[in-house]
């Protein structure tokens, strides 16, 4: 795993925006038993039984290694808290915001309670049942003591999740983490509507959000839904390539406040955006597949898109 993100590929982020395009058992060999317990069992004596090996121990180290977690390096010591980060980004345009995003999420500053991945199932028409693994929240910068949400363009987005081998969501798969989710939190929108890129809204909207978190008793790990809109894939995506595809706001009926929409531009960021990456790993009916071919399947794409197969799969790496 490329744990850093190259110059080069952070360099890019300045340039145009182009458009992506049943094994069988094996038995135990045949021991011959010695002499005496020969003779003891053709009389019928059973011969006394030896030691009972246990199985051996699970290391806690091995069990952790078995759930999927993002493949980060540790969190550097002297790290920027998630206000310390935002107080670096004033007077930066889009394109270093995003640079700057880049560098600490793949350098390991991630809150440590977003590493760890959780499971959620989806089913598809032919009664197929797939699992996916999701981050508990909206990717962010910091400790888990002091961290910030963070809003970033589909570029900065898309690159993480190549470095990372994660996919943004389809709309199904974020409707599929709001219903499964116990921890739910409302839409929470600042008066005059979003502003773009406005640092103290960004700051705003997450403390509000933790305010309303800890009010309600939700631990940092559950899965936790609705207080974001989420940068996903969608097949609008084919006529918009220069578009980011927003989705989401989960209301308490589970109705939305935004609808798919696909109006911004793919340099458009505001607090409200949020960012949950899926796995590419997964499973249909416990055998192996990948997210994106998945998605893309005639066949198969139904369990994890309401909207068919996606001919677009990723986002462009670059703004224009």
């Amino acid at each position: 795993m490329t744990s850093r993100v190259s110059l080069s590929l952070l360099a890019a982020l300045f340039v145009g925006c182009a458009p992506a395009a049943a094994q069988g058992r094996v038995g135990l060999p045949s021991i011959p038993l010695p002499e005496e317990m020969r003779s003891l069992q053709s009389v019928g004596v059973p011969a006394e039984p030896g030691p009972i090996e246990q199985a051996p121990a699970i290391e806690e180290e091995e069990l952790q290694e078995k759930i999927p977690a993002l493949d980060l390096p540790s969190r550097p010591s002297g790290a920027k808290t998630g206000t310390q980060f935002l107080d670096s980004l004033e007077g930066l345009g889009r394109g270093a915001i995003d640079k700057r995003v880049l560098e600490e999420v793949l350098s390991g500053n991630v809150p440590a309670y977003q590493r760890t991945l959780t499971p959620i199932t989806l089913a598809g028409e032919s009664g197929a049942v797939a699992t996916l693994h999701v981050m508990t929240d909206y990717l962010a910068i910091g400790s888990d003591e002091n961290f910030i949400r963070m809003p970033m363009t589909s570029a900065a987005a898309q690159t993480i999740c190549d470095e990372l081998d994660m996919s943004l969501p389809t709309k199904k798969v974020v409707d599929e983490i709001y219903l499964q989710s116990k921890a739910k939190l409302p839409p929470s929108y600042i008066d005059g509507g979003p502003t773009e890129d406005e640092l103290a809204d960004f700051l705003f909207h997450h403390e509000t959000l933790e305010t309303r978190r800890k009010k309600a008793g939700f631990e940092l790990g559950e899965l936790l839904a609705g207080h974001k809109k989420d940068i996903v894939l969608s097949t609008r995506l084919r006529e918009r390539h220069d578009r980011v595809a927003i989705y989401g706001w989960h209301k308490k009926d589970g109705t939305v406040i935004q609808p798919l929409s696909c109006k911004h531009s793919c340099r458009y960021a505001d607090y409200s955006h949020g960012v949950r990456l899926v796995a590419q790993a997964m499973t249909i009916d416990d055998a192996p597949r990948r997210f994106s071919e998945v998605i893309g399947d005639l066949d198969e794409a139904d369990i994890v898109s309401d909207e068919g197969p996606l001919t677009v799969r990723e986002y462009p790496r670059t703004l224009p």
